[in-house]
């Protein structure tokens, strides 16, 4: 079977390589637009956002990007990406077997889901350990939940999450103004508690320690960049996030990053939106230079 070749193959389907994606093909270039769940990332596990004039769900916000991508004639394709080779073309391998080259790469893969770093986490991963406000919350209505993060992401979470608890608590530096419906404690998360499932955390703030109530934990501390697959190589700051210039260029000539994948980057829709496009526009400039 012969690898498909493209142009530029983006890797990652959220709001960041969706938008590299569809503006790389309106500039003509051949685009596939790799993911290895459904297009939207950590879209469709948002509620109301309000980055723009007209209020949207994330779901359907990832379909806006993703019916614009396929009109722009980007090839979605489903695959685990395990890894990128060669030194452009360069070759994406997926778990499933699947080889393809692409002049160029842009990773848009964002964030693993966050973890505390206490004793016994995993034992209330699903027993009051969550990652998702929209897939687990209405399974807490009613009841206390802590909300582990206070910024990006994490602050569309809560406020998702203040129409179903009964009190919701966001673990982290509060905003200037702070929403209505929370509390906010300046702290960290140090020890989960629980016979049958999660009944409180302990929260170390300063040098004091509280145990508050919750049925569940939301967590979005703790979060590593998505780019095992990468080549050793390719720079990274201290927590593994990908560096990038102004316009998203990697220390690799034709890598490209875009979204939370990358360092200094900010948990926010416009952001990830916009770095899609300066991605795309560095690499449809790069292109244009070695054809």
């Amino acid at each position: 079977m012969d690898t498909p070749s493209y142009d530029v193959i983006v890797i990652g389907a959220g709001p960041a390589g969706l938008t590299a994606a569809t503006e790389a093909a309106r500039a003509g270039l051949k685009c596939l637009c790799l993911d290895k769940l459904a297009p939207g990332g950590v879209l469709i596990n948002l509620g109301e956002l309000h980055d723009f004039d007209e209020i949207f769900s994330g779901t359907q916000m990832a379909s806006l990007l993703t019916d614009d991508a396929v009109v722009a004639g980007v090839e979605i394709g489903f695959g685990e990406v395990v890894k990128v080779s060669g030194d452009g073309p360069w070759t994406v391998e997926t778990a499933e077997g699947e080889r393809h080259t692409g002049r160029a790469i842009v990773i848009a893969t964002g964030l693993n889901k966050g973890r505390l770093g206490v004793p016994d986490e995993d034992q209330f991963e699903g027993r009051g350990l969550s990652h998702c406000a929209a897939c687990d919350g209405p399974l807490y209505t009613g009841l206390p939940i802590i909300v582990a993060g206070a910024d990006g992401w994490a602050a569309f979470e809560a406020k998702e999450l203040t129409g179903l608890a009964s009190k919701v608590t966001v673990v982290g530096a509060p905003p200037a103004q702070t929403p209505e419906g929370i509390t906010f404690i300046d702290g960290r998360i140090v020890g989960l508690e629980g016979d049958d499932g999660l009944q409180s955390a302990v929260i170390e703030s300063g040098s004091v320690r509280n145990t508050v109530p919750a049925s569940a934990v939301f967590v979005y501390v703790g979060q590593s960049p998505a780019a095992e697959f990468l080549p050793e190589s390719l720079a990274r700051d201290a927590t593994g996030h990908i560096v990038v210039d102004t316009e998203g260029r990697t220390s690799m000539p034709t890598i490209f990053a875009a979204g939370d994948v990358r360092a200094a980057g900010r948990q926010y829709l416009s952001d990830a939106i916009a770095d899609g496009q300066r991605a795309a526009k560095a690499v449809v400039a790069a292109l244009a230079k070695t054809s």
